[in-house]
């Protein structure tokens, strides 16, 4: 791999000074507008604090607690928050909150973890939308580039630093994200937005909602988009265009006790690549490097229905059916069907006790079409997963201390029977001060990867009088990965303006994923006669990591709020004896030491907001990525009834970085884009 080059500064480009023009011409125009936006309800006052700490967080404990009271890393995302970053994608959402590591690849491709262990094959961070798990069984992973939604239409997004195995299950290790939508009767009427700019060169969407009767509201939407591709640090063309649709629905019903809950999307995409890899297993690489679409495409649909008994115990059955399909070129083909089943319960057991338990079925059906440079045996596979889970928080002290104790047991057809403990203690301290402790195991079980990939890449070695292969083989002996953690944090609000949330861990992990060198190279007679140079999956190695992240705000006033996060983070890899790990997985040196960042959500008069969010991104020595800053600016203005301009730029201090290692490494540079929305 090269190394990355240092970037000069350069002048603005013409397209740059264009925008900052029409920035400008924005701006004046405030000044003849007479009143706010009335077809947009939602106020651009930020929140306050008080409403910042109020609010209620579900992930961390399967039902609604007040954020100040969690007893884990926990940091909530607000709509406002999003839609005054400008942020027209998940990723970008998701580098508002601190301890999560977002980079980007390329046009398409997102490399998103916590707690280190970053990587195109990032599998120790579970993620769901509205309750359905988009972790994918064929690598434990999540492809970002499917979790598409209106980013209007995302209530929030919780983030809960540290395993979650106990209540969510496997594969809940370093993290929890959990993306909540918003319900059908929120943001009522028709509302239409198209935007674009150099790199998010057009996009657009429809969204309808209103009440249907019978208690019934329904919300559709369409949308659209296309990316121009990134820049290769080769100074190539850039190939990784991208372009996809998405269509979906959601129905959200109250009546008495009871509420129903019926959602689903579809979508459809196409994504363009570069493939080093157009040969026949034996015989030389023919005709170089090749140039091909990447066919995407799925569907889900979702059923909640949950009932408040008069006794104050809530039940709540989900079920969920996802689909989706990826056609690689030159590498493999998927077709996937999973169908979720899940029921939960939660009482009250006396005047101390809040329990909650449940127990859930899933089933995952795979069809994948092999090729010679990836393949997976069997190519057909169902798999089974069983689980149940029990959680009591316990009130040692009235309203003061809460013991929260729980575990998970689940089985699954990889690894069998796994069990996911977790210990917690919370004291409100003062009535704005909590401080938490916890200890908690989770397990990532094997994937399709880890048990049945046949991996087969051409190597060239100038002076080789035959081709070279190495050949990588998953085995039924991988077992799963072990987390224990240890985690300790304080959250406090300091007077009516400054609010902090520090959180300290020390995991250590067992038991991780190494490739093995089977046996030195040898022959294969032809013809044609090739070397092979074998290797294998085991669990060859464990790790301690340590980090810290930290979140302060200050309301500076009711109309300007400042929020700095920073991230610490160190790996230490332990190989077991006798290991002759090839290194693929590094792990060491992928994630940065040092992140942080400070965000600036200005309101203005005349309807303008203002957002400019600094980062800084530590350096990532195993992949020769530099440290980077990145500058990030949004302004939005509401005029009339019924219209917003908004005008985003993106890393604003340099012409390009990169954020993260490959083969053809590409700069993710500077943009903009202007996004006009209308709304009855």
């Amino acid at each position: 791999m090269q190394d990355a080059p240092a970037w000069e500064y350069i002048p603005i480009p013409t397209r740059d000074l264009q925008c900052l023009s029409v920035a400008a011409v924005l701006l004046s125009a405030v000044a003849h507008a007479d009143q706010a936006a009335e077809a947009f309800p939602q106020s651009l006052r930020s929140l306050s604090l008080e409403e910042l700490m109020a609010i209620d967080v579900s992930t961390a404990s399967r039902y609604p607690i007040h954020r100040a009271e969690v007893p884990a890393a926990v940091h909530v995302i607000t709509q406002d928050e999003i839609r005054r970053s400008g942020a027209r994608s998940i990723p970008d959402a998701l580098r508002l909150a601190p301890g999560v590591e977002v980079a980007q690849e390329g046009s398409y491709s997102w490399n998103v973890t916590m707690r280190g262990f970053n990587g195109d094959l990032s599998n120790k961070l579970l993620v769901l939308i509205d309750g359905r798990s988009v972790y994918s069984p064929l690598f434990a992973g999540v492809f970002w580039d499917v979790q598409d939604y209106p980013i209007e239409d995302i209530d929030r997004i919780e983030v809960v630093g540290g395993p979650g195995g106990a209540l969510w299950g496997a594969n809940a290790v370093n993290g929890v994200i959990n993306i909540i939508t918003r319900t059908a009767d929120q943001a009522p009427g028709v509302m239409a937005s198209v935007g674009g700019g150099d790199e998010e060169q057009l996009f657009g969407s429809v969204r309808v909602a209103d009440a249907l009767g019978d208690g019934w509201h329904g919300r559709g939407y369409v949308k659209f988009f296309e990316r121009d591709a990134a820049l290769p640090l080769s100074g190539d063309p850039g190939i990784d265009d991208w372009d996809m649709w998405r269509a979906g629905f959601r129905l959200d019903r109250e009546v008495d006790r009871d509420a129903w809950t019926i959602q689903g999307d579809i979508y459809d995409g196409t994504e363009t690549s570069r493939f080093d890899r157009n040969f026949t297993l034996g015989s030389l690489p023919t005709g170089g490097p090749i140039i091909a679409d990447i066919d995407l495409g799925g569907a889900n649909v979702l059923g909640r229905w949950s009932r408040q008994t008069e006794s104050g115990s809530e039940f709540r059955l989900q079920f969920y059916f996802d689909r989706t399909q990826r056609d690689i070129p030159q590498t493999f083909d998927e077709d996937r069907n999973t169908y979720d089943l899940d029921l939960q319960h939660r009482f009250q057991i006396g005047n101390r006790h809040d329990f909650v338990w449940g127990t859930g079925v899933r089933l995952t059906e795979d069809s994948l079409g092999n090729s010679a440079f990836a393949a997976f045996l069997p190519p057909d596979r169902s798999d089974w997963t069983f689980s149940a889970f029990a959680q009591d928080r316990i009130e040692l002290s009235k309203e003061r201390v809460f013991l929260t104790a729980g575990s998970k047991v689940e089985h699954n057809d990889y690894s069998g029977w796994e069990v996911q403990p977790s210990f917690a203690l919370t004291t409100l301290v003062t009535p704005h001060q909590t401080v938490w402790a916890s200890v908690s195991r989770s397990v990532r079980i094997p994937a399709r990867l880890d048990h049945d990939l046949l991996l087969t890449v051409p190597v060239s070695i100038p002076g080789l009088p035959v081709p070279l292969f190495v050949q990588v083989n998953g085995t039924e002996d991988f077992d799963s990965e072990k987390l224990w953690a240890y985690e300790l944090g304080w959250r406090a609000k300091l007077g009516a303006a400054v609010a902090l949330d520090l959180s300290v861990y020390h995991h250590e992990y067992e038991d991780l994923q190494t490739q093995e060198q089977i046996s030195p190279p040898f022959v294969v007679p032809g013809p044609p006669t090739y070397l092979l140079f074998p290797f294998t999956l085991e669990n060859g190695k464990d790790a301690s990591g340590d980090g810290a992240t930290l979140a302060a705000t200050w309301q500076a006033d009711d109309a300007w709020r400042l929020q700095f996060n920073y991230t610490y983070f160190n790996l230490e890899v332990t190989p077991h004896p006798g290991t002759a790990d090839a290194g693929t997985f590094r792990a060491e040196g992928d994630s940065p030491k040092h992140q942080a960042a400070l965000y600036s959500y200005l309101d203005l008069a005349h309807g303008v907001s203002l957002f400019a969010g600094l980062r800084f991104v530590d350096e990532l020595p195993s992949q020769n990525v530099p440290d980077y800053f990145a500058f990030d600016a949004n302004v939005i203005w509401r005029f009339g009834k019924h219209f917003e301009l908004s005008l985003a730029g993106r890393n604003l201090f340099d012409p390009g970085h990169i954020e993260f290692g490959s083969d053809t490494p590409r700069a993710i540079e500077r943009s903009w884009y202007a996004r006009l929305a209308w709304r009855n």
